[in-house]
């Protein structure tokens, strides 16, 4: 049997070696340009379940919990056996009007970056979009941001960077633009340094392709090349021969960032109507589509489609 002796000096470098290999392999993966820090998936709270959730910061779980009566639909919060209703803090009392076809959403995440989250609300109210931001401000829970806007959305969501809201509306695009950051139970107003909404236009572009009352033969450039061919299947399977489709609103934010803080990768979060053109009007339905779109050179293309509704 052979024995492998290695002395002082040929250890000595050997470790010197591996420390390298360690070294520079950190350093790839860090300044990686895709490189993020972590991935945090939003989705929205299950209604018909009572959520369990520190939302005051006191290391405590709150109880969340919808509340629908008489057409009017609320957010209840009992934390330390108080309880707080959400509607008491707008104006006529009513968060949402009772809707099959376009139901309330419910997100959490700490936009101010104090470890207290965001209560985000969207869903409708006398048939129009309505969006709202609740902030703990250590004895209520107060009403910071509210708009008609139907698309929301959280960029730098958990990066290095303070979050920033974006809130716009579909139909006035880019000129209905407002966007805005939490700092100190305020809202500070950015729109004046922002412009643009990263993804928009390939996601505008994918609406306008689910509510056409027809399939295409041609699919626009919007999509990855690699994106799996049972994603566009769903494109392939929406009947617009029986249904229609029409979009309601949006939730998106960016997951994974470039080197230079960019978003790489933004999911955005579809709700469609979707109505069967022969049963009676009411007949309607909520149709949801999950988008993940990657950054592809100066645009954002649609790498993954996914059917949550």
């Amino acid at each position: 049997m052979k024995i492998l002796i290695i002395n002082k000096r040929n250890l000595i470098s050997l470790l010197l070696y591996i420390a390298v290999i360690i070294t520079l392999t950190t350093i790839i993966i860090h300044f990686n340009p895709y490189n993020y820090k972590a991935t945090q998936t939003i989705s929205p709270l299950n209604p018909s379940q009572t959520s369990q959730i520190d939302l005051t910061g006191d290391g405590k779980k709150d109880s969340l919990q919808i509340v629908n009566a008489q057409n009017k639909i609320d957010l209840n919060i009992t934390s330390s056996n108080n309880s707080y209703y959400l509607s008491n803090q707008v104006q006529d009392k009513t968060l949402f009007n009772n809707n099959t076809h376009w139901e309330p959403k419910v997100f959490i995440h700490d936009i101010s970056r104090d470890n207290i989250p965001e209560i985000i609300l969207q869903g409708s109210k006398n048939d129009k979009s309505a969006c709202y931001v609740f902030h703990w401000n250590g004895k209520n829970f107060t009403l910071v941001y509210y708009s008609n806007n139907n698309i929301f959305g959280i960029l730098d969501c958990k990066n290095q960077k303070t979050p920033q809201c974006y809130s716009l509306s579909s139909s006035g695009g880019l000129s209905s633009l407002n966007t805005f950051m939490l700092i100190n139970n305020k809202t500070l107003n950015t729109s004046n340094n922002n412009s643009n909404v990263p993804s928009l236009e390939s996601i505008t572009n994918f609406i306008n392709l689910i509510e056409l009352p027809y399939i295409v033969d041609d699919l626009p450039d919007i999509f990855t090349t690699g994106i799996d061919k049972e994603n566009l299947s769903l494109l392939w399977g929406l009947d617009k021969d029986n249904y229609s489709y029409s979009f309601q609103n949006a939730f998106f934010y960016d997951y994974k960032w470039t080197q230079s803080g960019e978003p790489y990768s933004i999911r955005w979060r579809l709700s469609f109507e979707k109505s069967n053109l022969k049963g009676n009007r009411n007949d309607k339905s909520e149709f949801i589509f999950v988008i993940d779109l990657q950054k592809d050179a100066a645009s954002y293309k649609i790498s993954a489609i996914q059917k949550a509704k």
